[in-house]
């Protein structure tokens, strides 16, 4: 938003004037900010869809539309594939050849179990707006390996396509690893949240979770991680209109609530952290 919108409300430019600002990683940022360490995507979004089967090394295999044009193929995350259909058996036939095993479930995200974690990093689907495929290729030693397989993964959807438009034109790779045997100290008590990786780290750490639906006010209790909702169906500079409003009403809480000792905004790779006396000087 604020790289699309023209102008930046005054409380939201103040805030990050004053605020103290760290790096996150894209590909692990809900752990950062739940945790404060990186944990892999993957295993913490498998704990909200199959958690009887969280035990190894998951990597996420998500469907995604590939929209080429003249210049390079761009990619739209958001598809869905089904395990039945004949593309899904064909896909998962090809990575029990590897030794791998495809899972596409009812939420749409995919999953492929690993023999060990990748020396690989992986692009997560929040960067791929905007972005194309030449440029989020996967890197590091195994890169070569994972990159054929997802040109193989795209010939054998292609080929399907051809009969049902309406298919996804890849699996896109992410969030790679196992989670480790002791759960970490969580740095908030409660959580407020979409996103599939929050609610199952949530799940994972036994902390109270509630769903969070677009728009709503996100509330500003002691410990409390809220996911703030955009509204696709407005300009980038009224949602941080609306977002003003809600930091407004945090700033308030900060500066006169005792039990309140910070205020942090994220972002998906960056962090602004704001203390107390900092909210004073906000204002």
């Amino acid at each position: 938003m604020l790289r699309e919108s023209a102008s930046v409300p005054r409380p939201i430019s103040r805030l990050l004037g004053q605020a103290e600002e760290r790096s996150l990683d894209p590909a692990s940022c809900h752990s950062q900010l739940l945790f404060g360490q990186a944990l892999p995507a993957a295993a913490l979004s498998r704990h909200l869809d199959r958690p009887e089967d969280v035990q190894g090394s998951w990597l996420r295999a998500d469907p995604a539309g590939v929209r080429p044009d003249l210049g390079a193929v761009w990619l739209q995350p958001g598809s869905r594939l089904s395990p039945d259909s004949p593309a899904g058996r064909d896909l998962a036939a090809r990575f029990a050849e590897e030794g791998m095993r495809l899972e596409l479930t009812p939420s749409g995200r995919g999953y492929l179990t690993l023999r060990s974690v990748p020396e690989c990093r992986f692009t997560p689907p929040w960067q791929l707006a905007g972005e194309s495929m030449d440029r989020v290729w996967p890197q590091g030693r195994d890169a070569l390996y994972w990159r054929n397989l997802l040109n193989e993964t795209q010939m054998i959807l292609h080929q399907h396509r051809q009969s049902n438009p309406e298919l996804p034109g890849t699996l896109w790779f992410w969030g790679a690893g196992e989670l480790p045997a002791n759960i970490p100290q969580a740095r908030v008590c409660r959580v407020r949240a979409k996103s599939p990786e929050l609610l199952g780290a949530s799940r994972w750490a036994g902390l109270d979770c509630i769903g969070a639906d677009a728009g709503g006010d996100a509330g500003t209790w002691p410990g409390l991680l809220v996911e703030w909702i955009s509204d696709h169906a407005l300009t980038a500079e009224d949602n941080l209109a609306r977002l003003a409003a809600d930091l407004v009403a945090a700033l308030r809480r900060l500066r006169f609530a005792r039990k309140l000792r910070e205020l942090e905004l994220a972002s998906e790779n960056r962090a602004w952290c704001l203390s107390t006396p900092a909210a004073w000087r906000v204002w």
